[in-house]
């Protein structure tokens, strides 16, 4: 088994990332940004580490409670994804 980073694990850590990111520039907390999108404060946590695969009607309603839209949201560079796998190989769970 490889410990490298699979593309599913590179693309959920970017989004995780771009989710973040929102939040943050719309200063948001966790707790507001889950009760507008109607999930738990640790699904927000989780999915801003990488470490959930997010159905496309959960990034909507995400992509909704940070005054944006999904492809605003999902839009990744490549650098992004560089980024991302560093990430993601360095907060892996174990």
């Amino acid at each position: 088994m490889s410990d490298e980073p699979t593309a599913s694990d590179l693309l959920k850590a970017a989004i995780g990332e771009r989710l973040m990111i929102w939040r943050l520039a719309l200063r948001m907390s966790r707790e507001s940004v889950a009760r507008k999108a109607d999930v738990s404060v640790d699904y927000v946590y989780r999915l801003e580490q990488g470490w959930e695969d997010p159905t496309v009607t959960t990034l909507h309603a995400l992509a909704l409670a940070l005054e944006t839209n999904l492809h605003e949201l999902l839009e990744v560079s490549g650098e992004e994804l560089g980024l991302a796998a560093d990430n993601a190989a360095k907060m892996r769970p174990v």
